[in-house]
């Protein structure tokens, strides 16, 4: 009798710890087969942010933002798409912040020089960083811009390259997720 509780409760634990995990759809990730098996060999640890030049806060290092949902935004100057995102962007910024949100625009090192230009003219209202030589674009395979990586709360990539239309989905499910000890 003693062996069936004890399974039991492992049973229950095992199921507590791992059923925070909600299942991200495959639909929600962008990229061929190609790049979605290159993307599968990334690490669930993100890589850290290579980069210079912080606007909208303090540098902002990832290992200092378990709790939060973390959305990384690989953006550029030049890329017309990335522009038009940043209305959607800051609005998801300002409407989830409160319960936990981080986002980071990650900007390409192309293009950078107008980086601080482009923050004011567009009234970019969450944290960006310039990408020093390419190395976090590089290390995160971005592909196309703007791309999109999400870190769970416990510090986990969850999602690699999800898709634009999908971002709030993500973000209002990683958010309802708790941290685990």
């Amino acid at each position: 009798m003693k062996i069936s509780v004890v399974s039991l409760i492992v049973l229950i634990m095992f199921c507590v710890v791992f059923a925070s995990d909600a299942k991200i759809p495959s639909e929600w990730l962008e990229g061929n087969e190609e790049h979605r098996k290159e993307l599968s060999k990334m690490s669930d640890k993100p890589p850290a942010i290579d980069g210079t030049g912080w606007i909208n806060t303090k540098k902002l290092d990832l290992n200092d933002l378990k709790g939060k949902v973390v959305v990384l935004d690989f953006w550029a100057t030049w890329c017309p798409p990335c522009i038009t995102s940043i209305p959607h962007n800051n609005k998801l910024y300002n409407k989830y912040k409160k319960d936990g949100l981080v986002f980071i625009g990650v900007c390409h090192t192309q293009g950078a020089e107008k980086m601080a230009e482009t923050v004011k003219k567009y009234k970019i209202q969450y944290p960006v960083v310039k990408d020093i030589d390419k190395k976090t674009i590089k290390n995160y395979k971005v592909n196309g811009y703007p791309d999109y990586f999400i870190i769970d709360r416990n510090g986990k990539l969850r999602i690699k390259d999800c898709k634009n239309s999908k971002v709030e989905e993500a973000i209002k499910l990683l958010l309802k997720e708790k941290v685990s000890n």
